[in-house]
Parts: C-alpha cells; structure tokens; sequence
C-alpha cells in the first residue's frame, strides 16, 4: 500500500477526489434528516402548547396518523442521524488529512501540525477549542498562495465553524438537561424543543460554513495537484496514474 504522503499526484488527486464525493453526499443526506427534525420539534413545540391552550388533541394533530407515524419512526431517525454524523466526521477528517499532507508536499513547514496531530486536534478536548481553528487557517493561506490570491488577515470561517460547533452541541445539552429532569411541566418541554431545534439549526449552517471551507480551498488544491503532476512527470514518473487506483 502507497501512504499519501508518497502518492504520486494523479493518485493522489483521485483519492482526494473520491473523499469529497462522499462527503458532499453524506453532507446532504445528514442534512435533509436534520432538517426534518428541525421541523419535528418546532412542531411539537406548537402542538404543546395548542393543547395546553385549547386542550384539544385533534386542533394540535397530535393524533393524526403522519404524526403517529412519525412517532413510530423517529427513534430510527435519530440513529440514522447519529450515525451519518459519525460517519461525516470520519470523512471530514479524513479531507482534513489529506489537505494536510498536500501542504506538507508543495510548502514544507506551511502547517503548523503535522497531519495526524492536525486530525488529533479535532478530537481532544480544550485543545480542539483552538488547534482546529489554526490548522484551517494554515490550509487556507496555503492553498490561498496557489491561487496567487491575498489571505484572510483573520481566519472567520475557522473560527466560525468552531463556533457554530460549540453553540448547535451546547444548545442539544441544554435541551437534554431539561428533557431529563423530572417532572417536567409543558412549558419546560416547549423550551428543550426549541433548544433542540435551534440546535439543530446550528449542525446545518455547521455543515454549510465546513462545506463552504472545503470549497474555497479547492481551486487552490487542484493548482498544486497539477503543479505536483507537472514536476513529477519532469523527473520521469510516467506510472504515477497507475500507482494506486484506490
């Protein structure tokens, strides 16, 4: 097996090619189900508090049969989420390696990380408060270079996406700790949904500003990709495309 690191270019680009594909698929559909949960709890939030106002179950549609159906179905939804999130996060790691290693080949010393620990610094706690916002950053102004444009003097999609992660995360806890305290009047439960919802509004534009990152650096990546290709058929690797087809 090739490491990435000693890829030739073509190969190289294909991999990266097929982790962007997969992420911009996996991105929709965790998307589209976090839409719909958006919908979900703003809707039970609605319908709490027409039965505690009117004390009708049928004016609220509660008792429909697509929201019995819903009920029926949400436990698996919630999985369904929770796994493609986990799943999400994998690929986006894994872009975030590759770019890594990208920056390392055309500018040595360009990233302050090296590529694993630049991963590690999504994981780990406290650390990933500030390690990811730099290691973006470093991307950027690299691939930014390649494109022969100005970099941002300060690194607001970064910090954004940080951002948005710790606020859409520490509003689902705060929706979970009024959800699992006990009683529970309506009026608390009204406000875990809408917690809940805001949170959920959060992972979406999370997924848009990560997207919206991964976007900007691309141009950037396929200039050095082609750069890398360019040398190396100058040094007389002709087999690079033939090196790795995973």
């Amino acid at each position: 097996m090739t490491t990435s690191r000693s890829l030739p270019a073509p190969a190289f680009a294909r991999r990266l090619n097929r982790a962007r594909r997969l992420w911009e698929w996996l991105a929709l559909a965790t998307g589209v189900l976090i839409a719909v949960k958006v919908v979900s709890y703003l809707y039970l939030a609605f319908a709490s508090y027409v039965v505690e106002r009117t004390g009708s179950r049928v004016t609220a549609g509660i008792d429909s049969p697509a929201v019995q159906a819903w009920f029926q179905i949400e436990i698996w939804w919630d999985i369904t989420v929770i796994l493609l999130g986990a799943v999400l996060l994998i690929v986006w790691l894994r872009l975030i390696w590759l770019s890594a290693v990208l920056a390392e080949r055309i500018s040595p010393g360009s990233v302050r990380y090296a590529p694993w620990v630049a991963v590690a610094g999504f994981l780990v706690p406290i650390v990933s408060l500030w390690m990811p916002v730099y290691t973006m950053s470093d991307l950027g102004n690299v691939f930014a270079r390649e494109e022969g444009r100005s970099t941002d003097a300060f690194p607001w999609i970064p910090a954004l996406i940080v951002t948005l992660a710790l606020v859409s995360f520490g509003l689902d806890a705060a929706s979970f700790d009024i959800s699992g305290s006990a009683p529970i009047d309506m009026a608390s439960a009204r406000t875990a949904l809408h917690l809940a919802a805001a949170g959920g509004a959060g992972k979406l534009l999370l997924l848009l500003a990560c997207d919206g990152f991964l976007r900007a650096i691309r141009p950037g990546q396929e200039i050095a990709l082609a750069d890398l290709s360019s040398r190396e058929r100058a040094w007389g690797r002709p087999d690079g495309d033939r090196a790795d087809s995973r």
